[in-house]
């Protein structure tokens, strides 16, 4: 079989790593995209991000303070 004989499997979104400081700019990247696109969305994109702001850091200061 030649090369050019079998089918391209495409991009897929599973392979690609997006990880650590590219996930956080792709993650906002992907956020901002939606409530350009969506203004309906703002309200809940501020809450969301006010809770997982605080979220964040609870989980942050838990993980770095307790011992196993």
């Amino acid at each position: 079989m030649r090369r050019y004989d079998r089918k391209h499997p495409g991009i897929r979104i599973d392979k690609i790593t997006v990880a650590g400081f590219p996930g956080l700019i792709f993650a906002i990247g992907v956020a901002v995209m939606f409530i350009i696109g969506l203004p309906e969305l703002r309200e809940f994109a501020l809450v969301a991000v006010v809770v997982g702001t605080v979220v964040g850091g609870l989980l942050y200061f838990w993980h770095n303070q307790t011992r196993w």
